[in-house]
């Protein structure tokens, strides 16, 4: 099984962090930074909301403050006195899914206390609650929302240390005091990093298994398993909160390009790999000399969520029997959803095989619904693009306007002074020879100075007209692009429309039936021939070929703000 590993990351003020401002965000505070004179304020990040649990652990016999994170993570920047300065660092550790709120609090903190252990530190720990959707943007369905916790790290040793008085006594002084110097260098902490990796595995798997899940945590990396699986890229927070703006990025289109296509296949060849699931598991338990119905086999393939719904349709005590028609959902809790309207308006299925088929229509109904988000995003970036250009446009024009009175001004004033010049051609030619301004006559003086003035104001006006030629130009740049990203969109809505019509051409009326307005338009001018499914794809042929092509098409690119 494949799942998210803990990853350690260093904090310093080169990156601009700060120890203080670092855990408050992590738990959800509000504190003062002494070394800056700044105030930090997370609190809007409620604890039981997006925080699940916050707390600061101390080794045994450790001062009051060590526990306050406000006197800590102040005490550790203090302890830091170069520019540069590595101020702390952020283990950050998955928690499995299927825990309960304080399940996964203790396991977090179990977690932080043996890093306290091992490095005899205070640390914080702050353990936040994933959020509803993932790096692309789309939705997370209810059992992959869980949780992750942070556990921030200063870089030193919290030690007590006797300090010599002036009249021969001594006295103990607590404070972070001795560097970590092997957690700074990613050879020299790598065994540490290893100790604390196999920990989380292992209490993962403790946890886990008492709640009667899988318990197949890992720290080992695919490498070391010999899997012949590749991690996914990376994002990094910058690209995460484009995407989930909606603008397309490099990074986030070499992750879609992995995933959109895995989760259609899914969709489309759901029945196949069904089937193979149920053949490994019935050939595993006729190798182990064990009797496995084939309803059984399948129970595995059934998620949290679908439970309930799947027990209505096999019965561990006989053959299967036609199922209920699927329930429909409650409309408060799914108002404005495509999804919702088709599920209430499309024919309930009455067959076990109907009801599979019904369930894959739903999904690439889903992806519809997604699509169809992004294009009225799209069109909204078009309507402020066009709003944008006019500003901008009515601007240059107005400063030709003014550039063009500038100049007519410039042309005056230049004509007064050479006017002038010519009928005191002994002032002007004395004036030159002594190269001093204080014997020039006062009008004269003058004149020069309006010219001058006139002159300014015209470099002034063609400096803007400039720069609105400039961004003109962007806006023609960033037109192109949004067009580039209309037609891939415009695709994945054909490609999608396709898949439905190549598994049920009868679900196209009821999806057409709970649109309207311009997303109707849109569904009826990319539906294909009901002849066939895509591009000339036959109904009835594998609906993976045409599920291939909804991957992301051509190169996407940043969108205009």
């Amino acid at each position: 099984m494949r799942h998210a590993r803990p990853h350690l990351q260093t904090h310093g003020r080169s990156q601009g962090h700060s120890a203080v401002a670092g855990a408050a965000y992590r738990l959800g505070l509000r504190l003062y930074d002494e070394r800056t004179k700044t105030w930090h304020d997370f609190r809007r990040r409620k604890l039981g909301e997006e925080i699940v649990a916050a707390l600061t652990l101390a080794p045994e016999g450790a001062p009051d403050w060590a526990t306050d994170p406000g006197q800590l993570w102040n005490r550790a920047e203090a302890a830091e006195l170069r520019k540069d300065s590595q101020v702390a660092r952020d283990y950050r550790i998955p928690v499995p899914f299927g825990l309960s709120d304080e399940q996964a609090t203790d396991m977090a903190t179990q977690m932080a206390q043996f890093i306290v252990d091992q490095l005899h530190t205070a640390v914080s720990l702050g353990l936040h609650r994933d959020a509803d959707v993932d790096a692309l943007g789309a939705v997370k369905p209810k059992e992959k929302q869980g949780y992750h916790a942070h556990i921030y790290i200063p870089t030193r040793r919290l030690e007590q240390l006797e300090q010599a008085e002036g009249d021969g006594t001594s006295k103990s002084d607590w404070g972070l005091h001795t560097k970590f110097a092997f957690l700074t260098g990613r050879r020299s902490s790598s065994d540490f990093v290893e100790r604390l990796n196999a920990r989380w595995a292992e209490l993962a798997n403790e946890f886990t298994a008492a709640n009667e899940l899988p318990a197949d945590y890992t720290h080992l990396s695919y490498a070391r398993q010999g899997l012949p699986f590749v991690p996914q890229p990376t994002l990094g927070q910058a690209v995460v909160a484009m995407e989930r703006k909606g603008f397309f990025t490099r990074k986030g289109n070499a992750v879609r390009d992995i995933v959109v296509p895995s989760e259609i296949h899914k969709v489309a060849n759901g029945a196949a790999m069904d089937a193979q699931h149920q053949q490994a598991v019935a050939d595993l338990a006729r190798e182990m000399g064990k009797l496995v119905r084939p309803n059984e086999a399948s129970k595995p393939l059934v998620t949290p969520g679908r439970q309930a719904e799947s027990s209505r349709d096999e019965q561990a005590d006989g053959p299967p029997t036609a199922p209920s028609p699927l329930p429909k959902p409650p409309m408060t809790a799914l108002a404005g959803s495509l999804v919702a309207r088709f599920h209430a308006a499309a024919p309930a299925p009455t067959t076990p095989e109907e009801r599979r088929l019904f369930i894959r229509v739903l999904k690439i109904a889903a992806v519809v619904e997604r699509v169809l988000a992004a294009l009225n995003d799209l069109a909204h970036r078009f309507r402020k693009h066009a709003e944008d250009l006019g500003r901008r446009m009515a601007a240059k024009l107005d400063t030709d306007y003014q550039l063009d009175g500038c100049r007519a001004q410039r042309a005056s004033a230049k004509e007064k002074l050479e006017q002038w010049e010519a009928n005191h051609r002994w002032q002007v030619v004395t004036a030159r020879a002594f190269g001093a301004d204080g014997i020039k006559p006062k009008a004269w003086q003058s004149l020069i100075g309006t010219f001058e003035a006139c002159q300014r104001r015209v470099q002034t006006m063609k400096a803007t007209l400039r720069s609105h030629q400039v961004y003109l130009d962007n806006f023609a740049d960033d037109e192109a692009q949004l067009r580039v990203q209309q037609a891939d969109t415009r695709q994945r809505l054909r490609a999608a429309l396709g898949t439905m019509v190549a598994l049920d051409q009868g679900s196209v009326e009821p999806l057409l039936s709970v649109t309207s307005g311009v997303e109707l338009e849109w569904l009826r001018a990319h539906l294909p021939d009901m002849g066939t499914t895509m591009d000339g794809v036959p109904q009835g042929s594998e609906p993976s070929e045409a599920v291939a092509r909804l991957r992301p098409v051509g190169r996407r690119v940043v969108g205009a703000p």
